[in-house]
């Protein structure tokens, strides 16, 4: 008698159930590439901006390794929209993350053709009127080239017009003047040159120091009197050239002054004792070497 052979079904459940679970893991994983996928920071810190771009402000930093749920991304570009834990939502550069998600198939929600907006609210420029002197205070972060362009100048002219010997060094609360031109050199100023004098019946030693806007002791010490009482008729006398003093404009500096009367800045600073050479008041009078 011929045995039957009877089908081997052992192990059919099995293999249904591993069907039916990959059926169920599939779909699982294409929604796990799209928004809603979790992601890890994969750097020391990462920047999470306004936008997707580092023109864009950057709102907050997140460690290593904090976990941010995906939510789009840009129609261009490796950035993608994330939101925190706390619920704070913001754009991060992807390839500083890690995840198994399939960021292609994240929304688009940032068309990258869209021109991006200013980081910082920049005031437009302001042009000051004929003969109305213009200054600006330096901010914290400000340097002479940006505050050129706000401006519509050139930070080369910021720079001689406020006698800047370093145009790379401005601090904060530092007063600029604004300029469109640089200063024309003008003809130094010439010094009074020193003469002599001859001394007549009746004048003084206080009478012609007067006459020459000098004073008897400096008279005195340059003819080497020693009793200032005593001149007499027919002396000659040396007579030193007068000081010059200078009255400061509005909009003048020490490079300008220097260069009106032909003397260097140095010499004006010592002569007058200045801490700041950036710094010279409306009104102030300054000894001219």
């Amino acid at each position: 008698m011929t045995a039957k052979i009877r089908p081997h079904f052992k192990g059919f459940p099995l293999l249904m159930m591993l069907v039916l679970l990959v059926g169920m893991v599939m779909p699982t994983m294409g929604v796990m590439a799209q928004a809603g996928s979790v992601a890890a920071v994969n750097t020391g810190r990462l920047n999470v901006r306004t936008g997707p771009g580092v023109q864009f402000k950057s709102v907050t930093s997140i460690p290593y390794n904090t976990t941010i749920t995906l939510i789009g991304r840009a129609s261009k570009g490796v950035w993608v929209q994330v939101q925190l834990a706390s619920g704070q939502q913001g754009w991060v550069n992807s390839t500083l993350i890690r995840t198994y998600a399939d960021l292609s198939l994240l929304p688009i929600t940032y068309n990258s053709d869209a021109p991006p907006p200013p980081t910082t609210d920049v005031p437009p420029p302001t042009y000051p009127l004929p003969g109305t002197p213009t200054y600006y205070v330096v901010k914290a972060g400000d340097d002479l080239k940006t505050i050129a362009a706000r401006y519509g100048t050139t930070w080369q002219i910021l720079a001689s017009v406020n006698g800047l010997s370093n145009a790379n060094y401005i601090y904060p609360g530092q007063r600029l003047l604004i300029a469109y031109s640089a200063p024309v050199p003008s003809q130094p100023v010439p010094q009074p040159s020193a003469g002599t004098h001859v001394v007549k019946a009746g004048e003084t030693l206080a009478s012609i120091a007067a006459l020459y806007g000098t004073s008897p002791s400096t008279l005195a010490a340059v003819n080497g009197i020693t009793n200032v009482n005593l001149v007499y008729a027919g002396q000659v006398l040396k007579i030193p050239a007068a000081p010059r003093y200078y009255t400061v404009q509005a909009g003048d500096t020490l490079a300008t002054i220097a260069t009106k009367y032909g003397v260097t800045i140095q010499s004006l600073v010592t002569a007058n004792n200045i801490t700041n050479i950036n710094l010279v008041k409306t009104g102030q009078k300054l000894l001219i070497p």
